[in-house]
């Protein structure tokens, strides 16, 4: 075991190459040649005197006592750069950078407009965006916050609801003039329907009605995915009646300026109503400015929009 003090660049050099999936990607990242990232994740190992990756010449995983390394490390660290951020922004003024996650859908729908005025509002703050719909570790896989829509999971993470998200059943003119159109949710069960994030080809969709009556439909289908613009493609194609999110209907509508008619709504007195949007991000006694900054302006821009929350 090494008995001179601990390079940090070392951590951080592990770390990356964790975060990045081999030696290969983390080169690529952090600028530097793919042996200088070997040795140091060797030297770091050979300090801690425990090997902490497994590699062989088609993967690289940790051990379990890089595992256990890697968690701590970065929870480290993450302490480190929040401690450096604060002390940078004494001042109050909001500076570095701010990564965020959100969904892919998201993604195509309006994020990149918030992002391009939330700089030219904070020009000390840079932006990545990182679209997927995986639910990421924030913490972990060093997030500032994340976008998150749906019915949120029991979590340690702050959640500020920005919009309630009405989502209803749609499908294209040329399915509904081959299919017709149900009167009520029990006769879905005899129609096409395209799922959002089906288990094993089913989905539970719950439906209230405008006078508050509520019903379940247990709702199968053959076209299935986990992004709402593909379910929106299928459907826009014919593939037959499925759950969208208003605003996601109503964009393609506007887009629909010389091209086939736009969605129809299915059943427009009943809709989904437990949706929302949600800005998360981890529990810390210190917020950093910039992340203060994009919560609050994510609320003003959706305290205009229809469902949006808005208030302190």
């Amino acid at each position: 075991m090494r008995n001179d003090a601990m390079d940090y660049n070392e951590v951080a050099t592990f770390i990356e190459v964790v975060k990045a999936g081999g030696f290969s990607a983390a080169s690529r990242v952090l600028g530097l040649p793919k042996s200088t990232i070997s040795r140091r994740v060797s030297r770091l190992e050979d300090g801690l005197g425990v090997r902490l990756l497994h590699r062989t010449t088609r993967r690289m995983g940790l051990t379990e006592a890089g595992q256990a390394y890697f968690e701590r490390v970065v929870s480290a660290m993450r302490s480190v750069d929040q401690a450096s951020e604060a002390a940078r922004e004494h001042d109050g003024t909001p500076r570095g950078l701010l990564r965020i996650t959100a969904p892919l859908d998201f993604g195509h729908a309006g994020l990149g407009e918030i992002v391009t005025r939330f700089c030219a509002d904070q020009p000390e703050v840079t932006v990545e965006v990182t679209l997927g719909n995986r639910i990421t570790d924030l913490v972990r896989e060093g997030f500032d916050c994340a976008l998150r829509a749906g019915r949120l999971p029991d979590s340690t993470l702050v959640a500020r609801k920005l919009a309630a998200v009405d989502i209803g059943l749609f499908a294209s003119p040329a399915y509904i003039a081959a299919h017709g159109a149900p009167s009520h949710p029990r006769e879905l069960a005899r129609h096409q329907l395209v799922l959002f994030r089906p288990q094993n080809g089913v989905a539970q969709w719950g439906l209230t009605h405008k006078d508050g009556a509520s019903v379940s439909v247990e709702a199968r289908g053959p076209i299935g995915a986990d992004d709402y613009l593909f379910v929106r493609n299928a459907v826009t194609a014919g593939a037959g009646i499925g759950m969208l999110p208003q605003f996601f209907a109503d964009e393609a509508a506007e887009r629909c300026s010389g091209q086939p008619e736009p969605l129809v709504q299915v059943l427009p007195e009943w809709c989904d109503q437990t949706g929302g949007l949600y800005l998360v991000y981890p529990t810390t006694r210190h917020i950093p400015a910039k992340v203060q900054a994009f919560r609050d302006f994510v609320v003003r821009w959706f305290a205009d929009k229809p469902g949006g929350v808005g208030g302190a």
